[in-house]
């Protein structure tokens, strides 16, 4: 949002700095008329006939610099500030449904999902199984009813087995560490 003040800021200087010399421009090619006539007639009339050059031309000028100003503040502010918001959001829709997977699972699969997490999401079962307090066979059938249902992923690793919890129940894990 700051850069968005910063570049709006510049395009009113801008914009003030053309009208300036525009002005300017009108004063110095009629320098019998007080300034406030020469912006009245201009306004009203036209610009003076002895200019027909200059003038479309900075009117062209400007036109073009408050167009590329327009599409600059879009393409390079407003666009990148839409996509975080849209990443902010898919984010929090990831928590919640990890939030709702976990209320849905046994007392023990938490405890290995939590497990899981705490070890960076990859953890062997032999060890899994001494931490949790679950025996061999137990902890087995916890991770199968876990891999069944595709909160983990089963890799054998030698006599054990590793097990990778998903990415999309891993995030909140990574994002409260930072």
């Amino acid at each position: 949002m700051e850069r968005l003040k910063v570049l709006l800021i510049t395009l009113v200087t801008a914009s003030g700095a053309l009208a300036l010399s525009l002005l300017l421009l009108l004063l110095a090619s009629t320098p019998e008329i007080s300034p406030i006539d020469v912006i009245i007639l201009t306004l009203t009339q036209g610009p003076p006939n002895h200019i027909p050059f200059f003038f479309p031309l900075a009117s062209l000028l400007f036109l073009s610099l408050t167009m590329a100003s327009v599409v600059g503040v879009i393409y390079f502010l407003i666009l990148p500030e839409i996509k975080m918001y849209q990443m902010n959001n898919s984010a929090k829709a990831a928590e919640i449904a990890a939030e709702m997977v976990m209320k849905t699972l046994k007392p023990e699969e938490q405890k290995v999902i939590l497990l899981l997490k705490a070890h960076g999401g990859r953890y062997l079962q032999k060890y899994i199984s001494k931490e949790a307090e679950l025996s061999k066979l137990k902890t087995h059938r916890v991770i199968a009813r876990l891999s069944e249902r595709g909160l983990v992923r089963v890799m054998k690793r030698g006599n054990t087995n590793e097990v990778i919890l998903v990415e999309w129940l891993t995030q909140k894990a990574t994002r409260n560490k930072h």
